[in-house]
């Protein structure tokens, strides 16, 4: 059985997805820049009025809300799809696009551009950019850079959407494509990725730099069309390193997929760190856990994400010390297969008293059962009786319970009652993966079995495992199928030189 997700320390944090994908443009919208001296080629700008543009569906022509560009916009009230605006541009050049709308609080929150052009093979390809249009009204907004051509260039707004959905203009600006290829410092890297992601265009050491900890270099992530500033560019879950590692897309959202077809998603193999492309290589059937790459080792000093190796998971049954005593006096004690009265007569007993069962062939027995013990903790049983001349010499107790094999039994070896009465000795051991077990004592042949109590005893050293995950990646799927109780856990990072954060604090899960 799967457990849920265990977050043992999560941080906020924000997804830009680029590429032909889905794009939310919220604050620190790029706006349009100032036309560079010497441009060559005109920028081109198509409003709704032009013969370029044509739109399907009932949009109506307003003026109602300022912002717009030209004599006015066209609007449209939320639909199925059915219904689109198209701004078409024919040439084939590399374009700046922005669009503009006039903002209001009844717009939708996720209008959606589709953006027509070529893509680096020369094949065709369309990038969904969505934007919140009750914000921003009246700016150029930036929905990327494209190769536009006269037969495909195109831009196309859908009324699939929560609101009012705006056509108003676009804005196609050429791009000088030399300064596109420039590379100052000779790293690989040009100039405009380096700037777009805050590199230094004078520092070529910083091309084998991984800014985002991904596992993946800087100038690799230029190579892959990745974002070096995001672990995970798609946003599918997935982080670029494991995608590129394994032959996914980190580009597409390719999660849901299973790629060697043994019944995991690609997701589900991520987690568990299995390899997709293996069909003998599955996840283990534990918990998912997650977490936030801590910003400190130690001994104080900053440890930065790109400068973890690897972490260290470690995780044990949460113990209690308390002993469990249950007396033949408890509402958990019970006489089977005959009624056995209580007896005071020779001391050392605990409580009130005790139970002779007569001599017999096992069908009497006494049980004691417990229910409230920590699955996967080890524990000792301790019983004891009262002394005398007719005790059997042969008593064995019997411990029933559930294990990792399933419904187990362990039995003591034979106890002489006539001897060490008055006091607690130990019979067993057995480890519950269940919160309940029943210890029985039955009848034997040579004299009387003496039922007085028994306790368990856990064992307060846990049985520590732990995992070690790359540094590349905060989740993993473990293993093992936790048994039920509480468990507990920490994580701790470790750098290349093998300097360690010190572990989290812990934090107790219970399994049901």
């Amino acid at each position: 059985m799967r457990k849920s997700l265990l977050v043992l320390s999560v941080t906020g944090f924000a997804t830009f997805v680029t590429g032909c994908a889905t794009q939310n443009i919220g604050e620190g919208l790029e706006k349009l820049p100032p036309t560079s001296a010497g441009q060559v080629e005109p920028e081109i700008i198509v409003d709704n009025e032009d013969p370029s543009f044509f739109s399907k569906g009932p949009w109506v022509d307003s003026t109602a809300t300022p912002g717009f560009y030209g004599k006015n916009y066209r609007v449209i009230a939320a639909g199925a799809g059915d219904s689109s605006a198209v701004w078409n541009l024919e040439t084939i050049k590399p374009y700046d696009v922005f669009v503009r709308w006039s903002a209001y609080t009844n717009r939708a929150s996720n209008a959606k551009y589709s953006v027509y052009y070529i893509d680096d093979s020369g094949k065709s390809a369309v990038d969904v950019v969505t934007v919140d249009q009750r914000l921003n009204g009246g700016d150029w907004v930036k929905l990327g850079t494209y190769l536009m051509s006269s037969l495909q260039g195109r831009v196309e707004l859908s009324d699939a959407a929560n609101g009012y959905v705006v056509a108003d203009a676009v804005r196609f600006v050429p791009v000088d494509t030399r300064s596109l290829s420039a590379d100052s410092d000779q790293d690989g890297m040009t100039d405009a990725f380096e700037t777009k992601y805050g590199l230094n265009v004078n520092d070529p050491s910083d091309a084998l730099g991984d800014l985002d900890g991904d596992g993946i270099t800087n100038l690799e992530e230029q190579d892959l069309q990745t974002d070096p500033t995001s672990r995970d560019t798609d946003g599918d879950g997935m982080d670029d390193g494991y995608e590129v590692t394994y032959g996914l897309n980190p580009n597409v959202d390719d999660a849901s997929l299973d790629l060697d077809g043994d019944g995991y998603t690609n997701i589900d193999e991520y987690y568990a760190a299995s390899d997709p492309n293996d069909v003998n290589s599955l996840p283990g059937a534990g918990p998912l856990i997650s977490w936030s790459a801590p910003t400190r080792r130690a001994d104080g000093s900053v440890l930065d994400p790109s400068e973890i190796d690897h972490y260290e998971i470690r995780y044990f049954p949460a113990y209690s010390s308390e002993a469990l005593t249950i007396d033949d006096s408890s509402g958990y004690f019970e006489m089977v297969g005959a009624n056995v009265g209580v007896s005071s007569h020779t001391p050392g007993y605990l409580g009130d008293g005790y139970h002779p069962i007569p001599p017999g062939d096992g069908t009497v027995f006494a049980r004691w059962s417990f229910f409230e013990l920590t699955p996967s903790t080890p524990y000792g049983v301790e019983v004891r009786w009262t002394s005398d001349f007719n005790r059997s010499k042969r008593v064995t107790y019997r411990v029933q319970f559930t294990g990792n094999a399933g419904d187990t039994s362990v039995a003591s070896s034979p106890i002489d009652q006539t001897i060490s009465g008055g006091q607690w000795v130990e019979v067993a051991q057995f480890t519950p993966t269940d919160p309940s077990a029943q210890v029985e004592l039955p009848s034997q042949p040579d004299g009387y079995v003496i039922a007085d109590a028994v306790r368990l005893i856990p064992n307060s050293e846990p049985i520590i495992n732990t995992v070690t995950v790359p540094g590349s990646k905060q989740t993993v799927r473990l293993e093992e199928d936790l048994s039920g109780g509480q468990w507990t856990f920490q994580v701790r990072a470790v750098d290349q030189n093998g300097a360690a954060s010190a572990f989290s604090e812990p934090l107790t899960v219970n399994f049901p």
